[in-house]
């Protein structure tokens, strides 16, 4: 293991190699301050999501806390990432304290590499912005507007602008966009903030569709705030008919035109195949097609459809210089359309597979690690909890937990997993963990045997959504005796503010989104890459 000193990671940063920066800390201390070009990785969840957020064991990766402690999450994860085989693996010396002691740049928030880069987009490209005093005005004047939400469709159910149709991410330039009826209509394009009503707008009329689309200015947030009318459990069929889906011919000529525009890459199946074979970069190949009912994941391939490719990069792809295939239906357009994007993002080499999908690369089996605990069905755990001799504890992410979890549950996050040790000690007691689909729970009952191996520990196969398929009991909300650490993985979103507070939290958003590219763009290892 060896260190790393600020100043020798900010000439890495500066380069273009391969590079997988992890803060490994929790999201509320990663929120207050991180690196710009930093992944968040907390080391509560960090051994479920390392294989595919930094799929290449090679990679050089550095990982980094508040001061680099020796006891520290850095430390710890440097311990878990060897056990599982990253082989170049070093930490920031002094951690984020010995970055800022150099003067060196930082930023707040979280997701803010793309939505600094959702701004500089509406200045680069002259964005129309439609204010909400005109939207208001239009609608109230009957003056023709569609008003059309480009966010996934859960996030458009939790809370949209009434009347507004729902066409999320790329799927909205699938459309076809009739001008010729009023010359004063307008598509009015929203998200619950900006960058996704931002990159909407862009996309449609940078592809010609139409040049009367706008960008409805801080979206759901500033409506609310103004005291517009908000709709919540929103269906896309209550806000009228759908707009109708261009021709795949159509489509897949805006992809072509897109493609030898900006001379975005495309690569055949013998492409693909040589890039999968390369053991010198790391590839991630994202399906940006709507999911098939059913559909189970295929080898390599993750299922990322909506435009969220770009939305969540920072969620997804772990490793800096990488390589992305995008994987598309014939047209290609959602897939030219995430290249466009990317490429302009300027963190990975992006490329469009034209061409069908081959099959995965096959890989010898893995045995199984060996966990002691028992694993309980929701039968057995009903059983025993009848005993009155059970202590459930919840390990999962603390909004799911929030919204539900099983009656009397403990929650827990497992970077903290010494806060356990009194429950393991209580002689006759068994402690049963669960999470949402079971995978954290699993490794929560290993370490915990690691722990205190005399303990009695068990696990709930299938996490909280078997026991809630099985017909049990559930409950929402806190009780704060049943934390045995704070929700330190909420990194403050406000979509978690309600009541009173609410209107301040979101005013303060917004108001920290419209100032946050300007003070990313001072960072000179963040170097967006516009076309002209």
């Amino acid at each position: 293991m060896s260190l790393l000193t600020p100043d020798a990671l900010q000439q890495l940063l500066l380069g273009d190699q391969e590079l997988a920066l992890l803060d490994v800390r929790e999201a509320r201390q990663a929120n207050r301050a991180h690196l710009n070009l930093a992944r968040h990785a907390p080391l509560s969840t960090l051994e479920l999501q390392i294989g595919a957020f930094v799929p290449r064991r090679a990679v050089p990766v550095v990982l980094y806390d508040e001061d680099d402690a020796a006891d520290g999450p850095a430390a710890r994860a440097a311990a878990l990432l060897a056990r599982l085989g990253y082989t170049d693996v070093r930490r920031l010396d002094g951690g984020l304290r010995a970055w800022v002691a150099r003067g060196l740049p930082l930023i707040d928030g979280n997701n803010t590499l793309v939505k600094a880069f959702g701004d500089r987009v509406r200045q680069h490209y002259g964005t129309p912005v439609l204010p909400l005093a005109e939207l208001e005005a239009r609608r109230r004047d009957g003056v023709p507007t569609t008003l059309i939400d480009a966010r996934p469709r859960n996030e458009y159910a939790f809370l949209s602008i009434a009347g507004a149709r729902n066409h999320p991410g790329t799927e909205l330039s699938l459309r076809r966009f009739d001008d010729q009826a009023d010359p004063h209509h307008l598509w009015a394009i929203n998200c619950f903030s900006r960058t996704r009503g931002i990159i909407g707008t862009t996309t449609l009329r940078h592809l010609g569709l139409t040049d009367r689309a706008v960008f409805v200015e801080d979206g759901v947030m500033a409506w609310g705030l103004r005291g517009a009318p908000v709709v919540q459990n929103a269906r896309p069929e209550e806000s009228g008919d759908e707009l109708p889906a261009e021709s795949p011919a159509v489509l897949r000529g805006l992809a072509d035109a897109l493609v030898a525009r900006h001379g975005l890459r495309r690569i055949d199946v013998e492409g693909l195949q040589r890039l999968r074979a390369d053991t010198e970069r790391t590839l991630y190949l994202f399906d940006v097609r709507p999911p098939s009912p059913g559909a189970a994941p295929a080898g390599d391939l993750r299922h990322v459809a909506g435009g969220q490719v770009f939305m969540h990069f920072e969620n997804l792809v772990g490793t800096r210089g990488a390589r992305i295939v995008l994987v598309d239906d014939p047209h290609g357009l959602r897939a030219a359309i995430t290249a466009f994007w990317l490429t302009q993002l300027n963190q990975a080499e992006v490329h469009v597979l034209d061409g069908p999908l081959p099959e995965a690369p096959t890989e010898d089996a893995k045995p199984a690690e060996a966990i002691d605990s028992d694993a309980l069905d929701a039968d057995a755990l009903t059983s025993l909890r009848k005993t009155g001799s059970t202590d459930v504890v919840d390990v999962g992410p603390s909004l799911d937990y929030e919204r539900q979890h099983l009656p009397d549950a403990f929650f827990l996050l497992p970077s903290s997993p010494e806060k356990i040790d009194a429950l393991l000690a209580v002689p006759g007691r068994t402690v049963v963990f669960t999470s949402p689909d079971g995978a954290a729970a699993r490794l929560a009952a290993r370490d915990a045997l690691q722990r205190r191996p005399q303990a009695r520990v068990a696990w709930l196969r299938g996490g909280t959504q078997a026991w809630q398929a099985g017909g049990g009991a559930l409950e929402s909300g806190v009780r704060h005796d049943r934390l045995l650490t704070p929700f330190d993985d909420d990194w403050g979103s406000v979509m978690r503010v309600f009541g009173p507070a609410r209107d301040a939290a979101w005013a303060d958003y917004l108001a920290w989104e419209r100032g946050l590219s300007a003070r990313v763009a001072q960072d000179p290892t963040v170097r967006f890459r516009f076309f002209d």
